[in-house]
């Protein structure tokens, strides 16, 4: 009786184990994005002894810090660091900014520094002397507090299109006026550090920065490729008046995590044009493409949020092709057409928007499309 008994509740142990386990797996897969947001908490960050490096908003990835050395990559067109130095690690540093503009210039305690001649557009290198205790840098183009209008790009989905997404950068490039590219997700097929490193190569064209957030492609590889690389996925930033702000949907979702720091970003912005950036839209216009959030009270949610935060622009990817449409009275677009398979018979294939936003009337004047040919 007794091994029966022990058998049964064995039995029963193990069943309730399964139930468990089962319950964890399902509150798991309910916020497959949790690990990633709170993983972001720590980009933008970095110490060694004696040194600690902290980038305002997390805006930057820290791709090296070795004693005099900082070399960073700017998710912003204007970029503070907050750098702090014991006694042994002051004096001579020089300041490597990657994804920068061109005009770019370094100021410290009310001194500008010019960055060193020579070298890409989007790369300024700076050499400079730094007392010990906390220094804030601030890299940023001289006009960047003037309040006026200005132009971007926007683009997505390169994914396949990596190996000659160079001639659209091209093409970008000799857009006169143009100061940065957002991107909105989808800039590797399968999230693999080649394909990184050869997005970076294919950078080395575009002389002006690109700001982008991940989509589900990148998320084929661990996201710490991306964060390592390129910064946070979800980030916000402000250049001559206006707001931006990124958000990770790369499974069609947001988690509660972003959702908070969405509540922030909107409410900061609330009086300043501000344009919104996803990956995948969160209610497909066309409807039948499964192109849209995995939970449409999820996407009514936030919508609801961007229309209270008077949102003046809303830029999505993950479909590839181009859509005009409002969505809960904010002005759209789908441009997934950075290279990837276009959707057959739309007409539209590899493109990019520039967009012309206007601070100052705090209002988006144009959205216009520039096609690139196939090749």
């Amino acid at each position: 009786m007794r091994a029966s008994t022990a058998t049964r509740s064995g039995s029963y142990g193990s069943h309730a184990a399964g139930l468990i386990g089962c319950a964890f797996l399902l509150i798991a897969c309910t916020r497959p994005g949790e690990q990633r947001a709170m993983a972001e908490l720590a980009v933008g960050s970095a110490s060694l002894p004696g040194i600690t490096v902290q980038a305002t908003g997390g805006l930057a990835a820290i791709r090296a810090l070795d004693a005099g050395t900082l070399d960073v990559w700017s998710q912003t067109p204007d970029l503070e660091l907050a750098v702090t130095l014991d006694a042994t690690s002051a004096g001579s540093w020089t300041i490597v900014a990657r994804n920068t503009l061109v005009d770019a210039v370094l100021t410290e305690n009310g001194a500008v520094h010019a960055r060193a001649p020579g070298g890409r557009p989007t790369v300024a290198t700076f050499t400079l002397a730094l007392a010990a205790g906390t220094t804030t840098l601030r890299i940023a183009p001289p006009d960047a507090d003037r309040v006026e209008a200005y132009q971007f790009a926007a683009m997505a989905d390169i994914q396949t299109a990596l190996p000659v997404v160079d001639d659209m950068f091209r093409v970008i490039s000799g857009v006169p006026g143009l100061r940065f590219v957002v991107g909105m997700g989808d800039i590797t097929e399968r999230g693999e550090l080649a394909e990184y490193e050869l997005f970076d190569r294919q950078l080395e064209t575009l002389t002006i920065p690109f700001y982008t957030t991940l989509g589900n492609h990148e998320l084929w590889g661990p996201p710490e490729r991306f964060f390592d690389r390129y910064g946070r996925a979800s980030f916000h930033f402000t250049f001559k008046g206006a707001a931006f702000t990124f958000v990770d949907s790369g499974d069609t979702g947001l988690d509660p995590i972003v959702e908070g720091w969405l509540d922030g970003w909107l409410d900061a912005a609330r009086d300043q044009v501000h344009v919104f950036l996803t990956h995948v839209p969160p209610l497909d216009p066309f409807g039948g493409r499964y192109g849209s959030f995995r939970s449409a009270e999820d996407a009514r949610r936030l919508l609801a949020r961007l229309v209270v935060g008077k949102v003046d622009l809303t830029l999505y990817g993950h479909i590839h092709t181009y859509i005009q449409f409002d969505n809960a009275g904010i002005p759209a677009y789908i441009s997934g057409g950075g290279g990837a398979l276009p959707m057959r018979w739309d007409g539209i294939d590899r493109h990019f928007l520039v967009v012309t936003i206007d601070p100052v009337s705090q209002s988006i004047d144009d959205v216009e499309v520039h096609r690139v040919p196939n090749h």
